[in-house]
C-alpha cells in the first residue's frame, strides 16, 4: 500500500512539474539590434534576462540556445535579482584582480556552468539544484 501512495505521489509531482515547464517556456527574441546594443564590454551573440532569451539571428544554434536556457534555470532557483547581483558581482570581483572583460565573464560561476554543459541537451533535465557553487573559484 505505501508502495503504491509514494508511487502515486511520485506521478503526481511529476506531472505538476511537466506542467510547470510548459508554462514557463522562455520567451525568445531574435534580434541583431538589442544584442549589438548589449555589447558593451564583450560581444553578446545571446543574453537571457528572464523570461527572454534575446538572441542574435546568426547565433541561433541549438547550443547556444541550450547554454542559455541553463542560464533560465539559474535565474529560477536564485529568483531572479540575486542572480544578476550575484553575475556582477563576480565579473566586477574579476575586474578587480586584473581581468580583462573576457576573462572576468569566463570566471562568472554561472557561465562556467553553463560553457561546460552546454552540449548536453539532457544536462538541464538532470541538473542538481545550485550546481553552479561547484564553479566558484575561492581562490
Amino acid at each position: 500500500m505505501k508502495l503504491l501512495i509514494n508511487t502515486y505521489n511520485y506521478n503526481v509531482k511529476a506531472k505538476i512539474l511537466k506542467e510547470y515547464r510548459n508554462i514557463m517556456k522562455p520567451i525568445i527574441i531574435k534580434s541583431n539590434l538589442i544584442t549589438k546594443v548589449l555589447s558593451v564590454y564583450i560581444d553578446v551573440c545571446a543574453i537571457t534576462l528572464y523570461p527572454f532569451i534575446i538572441i542574435n539571428k546568426a547565433c541561433d544554434h541549438p547550443v547556444i540556445m541550450n547554454h542559455e536556457k541553463i542560464h533560465l534555470k539559474q535565474q529560477r532557483e536564485l529568483w531572479i535579482v540575486p542572480f544578476y547581483v550575484l553575475y556582477i558581482w563576480y565579473w566586477l570581483k574579476g575586474r578587480m584582480q586584473g581581468m580583462n572583460s573576457h576573462d572576468a565573464y569566463m570566471s562568472i560561476p554561472f557561465e562556467k556552468e553553463a560553457y561546460e554543459h552546454q552540449y548536453d541537451f539532457e544536462y538541464i533535465e538532470n541538473r542538481e539544484a545550485s550546481a553552479w557553487k561547484r564553479y566558484i573559484n575561492l581562490t
